[in-house]
């Protein structure tokens, strides 16, 4: 027996020792290491999602992810996706934004949830016409509190959201977490400093247990996102008593933020229709660096009409050219209007009546 293991430990120390010269060794123990996405890429390499295997090359692989925010991963079991509350509860929240008076889509649609107040700001030093809105609503018998943030309305606002992006910048507003943009902090603060801060304190000092949702849709969406983060970190709100739903919103910050977000929010998803052009921008620049702008987790994306029954994918990877990012072609502002087969702002503008499929895409 001891012959046998003396001859293993030559054999082991000649293999060492080729490896040595051959200047492979620090390689060979890394791969041996290296048994996953996140210590893959974590150590500079590129994982290959298809054989999983780690290197920093490879002749053929369809999935290559080279930044540890991209490595698969789904969302808690206990924070799962429910296709049903989304079609039933948060898109007529998101809806009811587009109202001026959301609680017709409630009285409509979800009679035990109340409004409190409507808040409508001006967004713009050059223009009355562009305006942000959100609202704040409480459900007694569910015991929850919402916030909600409309989208983009005009083409004004489409311009001054355009312009405003490339003049303001990313910025950092949360501590060490990255930046996002300054017009998206911007606007938030308009709408919370315009009164939906006293809204939310005097709920929550009413129904202290209640769970928060946030939510939006469009620029609604980065809204929700912002607000989350700034309730957080000012202390307000502990990240797992929220839940945060964004439908086809644009980017908002960097790699940075979104690897924060993701680490901070245990429920937070961002829904996407087919061919929605809005989700796709702005643009990740490749002249800088491909992580300049990054949507967080958790992408979940309809390649349909969005129907009953039709099929989803909850996107294991936060950002590229992955899921709803792999179509460049036949992008659409249709499909932004249009979730769970719904015309959102017109659905919500006539205060979500019963008749839904009169607002179907198809």
């Amino acid at each position: 027996m001891y012959s046998i293991i003396k001859s293993f430990l030559i054999i082991v120390s000649i293999m060492v020792l080729i490896l040595l010269l051959l200047g492979l060794l620090p390689n060979f123990f890394y791969f041996v290491h290296a048994q996953n996405c996140s210590t893959c890429v974590e150590s500079g390499n590129i994982w290959c999602v298809e054989s999983a295997e780690c290197n920093d090359t490879f002749s053929s692989c369809q999935t290559q992810i080279s930044l540890q925010l991209n490595c698969p991963t789904l969302p808690n079991p206990k924070y799962a996706y429910d296709d049903s509350f989304m079609r039933t509860q948060q898109l007529v929240l998101a809806s009811a934004s587009h109202c001026d008076n959301p609680q017709r889509c409630f009285d409509s649609q979800i009679p035990t949830i109340k409004v409190l107040s409507v808040r409508t700001v001006n967004c713009s030093a050059n223009s009355e016409e562009v305006t942000c809105m959100g609202y704040t609503a409480y459900d007694v018998s569910r015991k929850i509190i919402i916030l909600s943030f409309r989208g983009s309305k005009g083409p004004y606002q489409n311009q001054q959201m355009a312009d405003g992006m490339a003049s303001g910048g990313l910025l950092n507003y949360f501590g060490h977490s990255g930046k996002i943009f300054k017009l998206g902090y911007d606007y938030f603060q308009l709408l919370w400093n315009g009164g939906m801060q006293q809204d939310l304190r005097s709920l929550k000092y009413k129904y202290p247990g209640f769970e928060l949702w946030i939510n939006g849709h469009s620029l609604g969406g980065m809204l929700s996102w912002v607000a989350s983060s700034y309730l957080v970190t000012s202390g307000l709100y502990k990240p797992e008593d929220i839940k945060v739903v964004a439908f086809g919103s644009p980017r908002l910050g960097d790699y940075d933020f979104s690897v924060w977000y993701t680490q901070t929010f245990p429920y937070s998803y961002h829904i996407i229709h087919r061919l929605d052009l809005i989700p796709r921008v702005p643009v990740i620049d490749p002249h800088t660096n491909t992580t300049v702008l990054f949507h967080p987790r958790t992408e979940v994306w309809y390649n349909n009409y969005m129907k009953i029954d039709d099929p989803y994918q909850i996107c294991e990877e936060a950002d590229g050219n992955y899921c709803s990012a792999a179509v460049t072609e036949g992008l659409t502002m249709t499909d932004h209007g249009y979730y769970f087969n719904v015309n959102m702002p017109a659905w919500g503008r006539d205060g979500c009546p019963q008749n839904i499929s009169d607002y179907a895409q198809l």
